[in-house]
């Protein structure tokens, strides 16, 4: 733990880390809230379905090309731009009742205007820490982004079952405006310069490294779309949030225990195969409450330290000029890969079995250890030194 706290000893690094968090925690409560509201204002599932299927299409869209923006416009004035724009999505989605087809393309718009906060954010990071620390800072920050999917989806249920769903939208928009506005003014981030991109849109998915990390980022979280799915299908909404947070705290345990020991170029293939360790296991008892938990808590033992390898890859592979476009590639897979995830479990499920789930996140998580398996050639090494 003292390597963490040095890192946060850096300056800026607590304030931006802490900034970035408050701009993003809305991400943690979107789908739930989301497909809570627009259920209830039109009483369709396959609605709420579309509408969240909308925002999720316009956020992986968005990555890349926002993060083109970054250097012709600046980061702090694309970020008020566009959290501008998707807060007050936000705010019509959760007061406007009319056709569904203006929510849905509402939600489009949320998605398309999703504020590239942890892209700027991790392509910053590198400036403010010596090289040996990037293990840890990147560990530090992929664990911590585990506390939005514990308390995101909880808090949108609390607001919507004390008041109305609309109000969880509206401290959805509040929440985001706010933290971003007080993430654009860190001094660090309003004093930004990013140099512009030499090369074409989606140019850097050329580089190996940037287009496997999109791969393993896609495949990877498409096994939280099917472990999700079916924990619900399986068993029930009341215990279902419970045992995806064992997910979720294995995680947050298993980054700060082990994120920051990814040193060589086997780290990824490691962390990728506990995950898939713990979906293999579900099979030996794939209905039992007790065994799902334990189960999902090893899974999340190597997710948050899978991320912090992908993401510090990046890190020392790139430049600030291309970094945040890699990164936001990186989030658009984890879009999609979730979407398709998803989907192919709620097919699963409603055409064979509700453990069918299990056998879609062994299948993406096998695909997750193979692609970090061919591609181990082209990772940097992690265990940088300072001179």
């Amino acid at each position: 733990m003292a390597s963490y706290s040095a890192v946060l000893s850096r300056p800026g690094v607590a304030r931006i880390m802490g900034t970035q968090l408050l701009g993003r925690f809305a991400f943690g409560m979107m789908s739930l809230a989301i497909v809570l509201h627009v259920q209830q204002i039109y009483n369709s599932y396959t609605i709420a379905g579309i509408a969240l299927g909308a925002e999720t299409v316009g956020a992986a869209i968005s990555g890349p090309l926002i993060a083109r923006r970054l250097s012709a416009w600046g980061p702090r004035r694309v970020l008020l731009i566009v959290a501008s724009t998707s807060s007050l999505s936000l705010v019509f989605i959760a007061f406007f009742a009319g056709a569904a087809f203006w929510t849905i393309f509402a939600c489009l718009v949320v998605g398309l205007t999703s504020p590239p906060i942890q892209q700027i954010a991790r392509s910053l990071y590198p400036s403010l820490i010596t090289s040996k620390q990037t293990s840890y800072l990147f560990s530090l920050d992929a664990t911590l982004q585990e506390l939005l999917w514990v308390f995101g989806p909880v808090l949108a249920t609390l607001i919507t079952a004390t008041y109305n769903s609309a109000s969880a939208l509206i401290f959805m928009a509040t929440v985001q405006i706010t933290g971003t506005y007080l993430f654009s003014k860190n001094p660090e981030i309003s004093g930004m310069k990013m140099p512009k991109s030499k090369r074409r849109l989606g140019g850097i998915l050329r580089k190996p490294i940037v287009l496997a990390n999109f791969l393993i980022n896609l495949t990877l979280v498409a096994t939280f779309g099917g472990a999700e799915v079916g924990t619900v299908a399986v068993l029930g909404i009341a215990a279902s949030g419970v045992v995806i947070a064992a997910l979720s705290l294995g995680s947050i345990i298993g980054g700060f225990a082990f994120g920051h020991r990814a040193t060589t170029k086997w780290a990824l293939l490691k962390f990728v195969t506990v995950v898939m360790v713990g979906y293999s296991a579900v099979f030996l008892n794939p209905t039992d409450l007790v065994w799902i938990t334990i189960c999902w808590f090893v899974t999340g033992l190597g997710v948050a330290p899978a991320f912090a390898t992908m993401a510090s890859m990046i890190s020392v592979s790139f430049g600030t000029a291309d970094s945040a476009e890699a990164y936001g590639w990186s989030n658009t897979g984890q879009l999609i890969g979730y979407a398709i995830g998803a989907a192919i479990a709620g097919v699963a499920i409603d055409h064979v079995d509700p453990q069918a789930a299990w056998f879609v996140s062994c299948i993406a998580g096998g695909l997750s250890v193979f692609l970090a398996l061919i591609t181990v050639r082209f990772n940097p090494p992690l265990n940088q030194k300072d001179s």
